[in-house]
């Protein structure tokens, strides 16, 4: 029997009566009150007190309240309570209440089950009613063997398999459970780009296997393992030292939204790349055949979330998404405009975050410009850093450290925004 008000969190499994619990049942059976969904009316067994929650469960709060001063009250959940329910919520709006949690079975069970799998490996995502970016679910894909998804009607199956196939992960296998444990239920499996194009319910629960996953803490890439031979080692690239300093200047975070322009081999965006696995990196390059070896190391490199833009900078900053982090190793001789366009969209953003800009110099012509505008009203805390480096060389029976040519880093954050 229930216990006069007392708040009860029935999970009511997949949705079918038949996996419903005998606990569960009986709460919801003898409970003053039974509040769910309209999709588990089914459950309600001719229940003569039911209340319905929308679209918003937090809506139904004030009414569950009320219901709580006259007698028991059972709030049922889809799956289990404790796979991304309104559990926490719950326990937020009637804390100082003792509340009882019935377990049941998951969705995500019931898809491992009709897989014949287990899922204690697995990474579990919601992507339900929650503002998860697609370059962090694809993020979380690339560094995990097997991640479970549990979707909604904003992000559906279709759109995580869009997500996938246009950043080229299409070597991975995509399972869809819908409705499971229903006389209509069903699984399908496929490739990313096999399953993108079908309609799936919008509830479904997702595994994605990748077989060859990145390792979770991937090393800076070193010169030597980046393609270029040939007529590509023409091709200008930031060196393995002075590509690490480049980086700590940038501060980035794991969902940075990097534009590294003139990005010549790839080596700062590949770098970028790896330490960004939730953010987007964008490699803006006017040369053909740099853009075309950017590609190239793209794909030696798995970098999923690298963007190739092939053009004139200045032309093509206004078609990218807002960066959070700005690196320019080439400008083409149109560094001011860069830069003061950098500058203009710190303005128009006075609430987001600031964008971090790092410039590398190296003749005269460039520091100038770069520590000039970095100076001016549109930015702030400007920096400069010059990095200078000797390497060892035999000459002779002897070895002398010849000194290469300097570089200097010039960094500052744009204004109107907040120090990220």
């Amino acid at each position: 029997m229930t216990v006069k008000n007392r708040l009860y969190v029935v999970s009511v499994g997949p949705g079918d009566a038949e996996q419903l619990t005998l606990a569960a049942g009986r709460i919801l059976k003898t409970s003053d009150c039974l509040v769910l969904a309209k999709r588990h009316l089914p459950l309600a067994g001719g229940h003569g007190n039911v209340e319905l929650m929308g679209s918003r469960p937090v809506e139904a709060f004030p009414m569950i309240e009320r219901r709580l001063s006259k007698g028991s009250v059972a709030v049922a959940v889809s799956g289990d309570a404790g796979v991304f329910s309104l559990l926490p919520r719950l326990r937020e709006h009637f804390s100082d209440l003792d509340i009882t949690v019935i377990p049941g079975v998951s969705s995500l069970q019931s898809l491992s089950a009709a897989l014949c799998e287990t899922w204690e490996d697995a990474e579990i995502v919601s992507v339900h009613g929650r503002d998860v970016s697609p370059s962090k679910v694809a993020g979380i894909v690339a560094h995990n063997r097997k991640t479970v998804f549990f979707c909604g009607p904003d992000r559906d199956p279709a759109w995580l398999c869009r997500v996938l196939t246009e950043r080229g992960m299409n070597d991975l296998e995509v399972a869809v459970g819908e409705r499971l444990s229903c006389p209509d239920g069903r699984v399908v499996r496929g490739s990313p780009s096999d399953l993108c194009g079908r309609v799936f319910d919008a509830l479904s629960v997702v595994r994605v296997r990748n077989p060859e996953p990145l390792p979770p803490f991937p090393s800076r890439p070193e010169d030597e393992e980046f393609l270029r031979s040939g007529e590509s080692a023409r091709i200008p690239m930031t060196r393995g030292e002075v590509r690490t300093i480049v980086l700590d200047q940038l501060r980035l975070t794991p969902d940075s939204v990097v534009w590294d322009i003139g990005a010549g081999t790839g080596s700062v965006s590949v770098a970028c790349a790896r330490l960004c696995p939730w953010g987007d990196v964008h490699a803006v390059e006017r040369s053909e055949d740099a853009a075309a070896l950017l590609r190239r190391n793209r794909e030696k490199f798995g970098a999923y979330n690298l963007w190739v833009h092939e053009g004139n900078a200045a032309s093509l900053l206004r078609s990218l998404p807002r960066p959070t982090h700005v690196f320019v190793g080439g400008s083409g001789g149109e560094l001011r405009r860069i830069l003061e366009h950098v500058g203009g969209l710190g303005k128009l953003d006075q609430f987001g975050k600031s964008i971090r800009v790092v410039v590398s110099g190296v003749t005269l012509e460039t520091i100038c410009v770069a520590h000039e505008v970095l100076c001016g009203a549109d930015f702030r805390g400007p920096d400069v850093l010059q990095v200078a480096v000797s390497r060892s060389r035999v000459v002779g029976n002897s070895v002398i450290m010849a000194a290469q040519n300097p570089v200097t880093l010039l960094s500052a954050w744009t204004r109107g925004g907040v120090e990220s």
